[in-house]
């Protein structure tokens, strides 16, 4: 148990799986009081973040929000203030199903969805938030980005777009507020070991042998390792960092694509090498 957020309310979006759990269980271990949300599809998920964050210093609450729908989001903001007085730190992190395809399969109701989860409603919460800030001399604003912000894909949807955005929103958060003492960073990380992922990649051997090769540090990251840099970004540690887009990927960003052919051969050099391969030998 810390005390690094002792006394501090928090608000995180999109929060009973995934990252946004690992943010909120984290946050409560070092003492605050936070706020988690979902649509509330799925209620189970919810209580198994309430369930975990027994016994924390902290304490966690859970209110539905589909952030989709502007008057959810002030409720939401209402619901914290009324029961802890006020807003320390707000982390934007819900995300949406965005689907993606050649420019004339994309829809015009699936582009702007996306563009509303991932910089509209960020902008609302903040609009909620901010003025409780000012009033109370400063908070922490951490918008989650994504990987898909930094690269482009042949994949055409709203969510690399709208991720890019929400860097700059930060920057604008940043610059616009400080004086007031409200600090306002992005947080970008590639995909992590989710519930989803791990789904994923059990029927994706191949999948799995390629993350090996493209994250630099040999496998994406877990939710809680990307938490750690959240509760960061979070606390008063971070006091001199703001504007700023912390990528904590486990180093896809810094990798050149043009050197994973190399690593695949240096992999594959490796493993047959140590089987004695006559094979190997004799293409040398």
């Amino acid at each position: 148990m810390g005390t690094r957020l002792e006394g501090k309310v928090a608000i995180i979006t999109g929060a009973t799986l995934g990252l946004g759990k690992a943010g909120a269980l984290a946050f409560a271990r070092e003492g605050a009081s936070v706020v988690i949300c979902d649509r509330g599809r799925t209620p189970e998920n919810s209580q198994k973040v309430l369930a975990a964050a027994e016994g924390l210093s902290g304490e966690i609450a859970y209110k539905r929000c589909d952030v989709m729908i502007k008057e959810d989001i002030s409720a939401l903001v209402q619901f914290t203030v009324e029961r802890y007085g006020r807003v320390d730190v707000m982390v934007n992190n819900a995300i949406i199903d965005n689907p993606g395809g050649m420019l004339e399969e994309v829809t015009l109701e699936d582009w702007e969805d996306g563009l509303f989860c991932h910089v509209t409603a960020p902008l609302l919460f903040c609009k909620e938030v901010v003025p409780l800030m000012i009033k109370q001399g400063g908070g922490s604003i951490i918008n989650v980005s994504s990987g898909n912000a930094l690269f482009g894909s042949p994949s055409m949807s709203s969510y690399g777009p709208a991720k890019a955005a929400m860097i700059n929103l930060s920057m604008n958060l940043a610059i616009s507020y400080g004086p007031q003492g409200i600090r306002a960073n992005t947080l970008t990380p590639a995909r992590m070991l989710t519930e989803k992922k791990y789904e994923m990649l059990e029927q994706n051997p191949s999948e799995v042998r390629r993350q090996k090769i493209v994250y630099p540090l040999g496998s994406p990251a877990l939710p809680e390792q990307v938490a750690e840099v959240m509760l960061f970004l979070a606390s008063d540690e971070s006091e001199a960092i703001t504007g700023h887009n912390l990528i904590a990927d486990r180093g896809v960003a810094a990798f050149n694509p043009l050197g994973v052919p190399g690593r695949l051969e240096s992999n594959l050099r490796a493993e047959l090498e140590a089987q004695g391969s006559a094979w190997l030998k004799e293409e040398q």
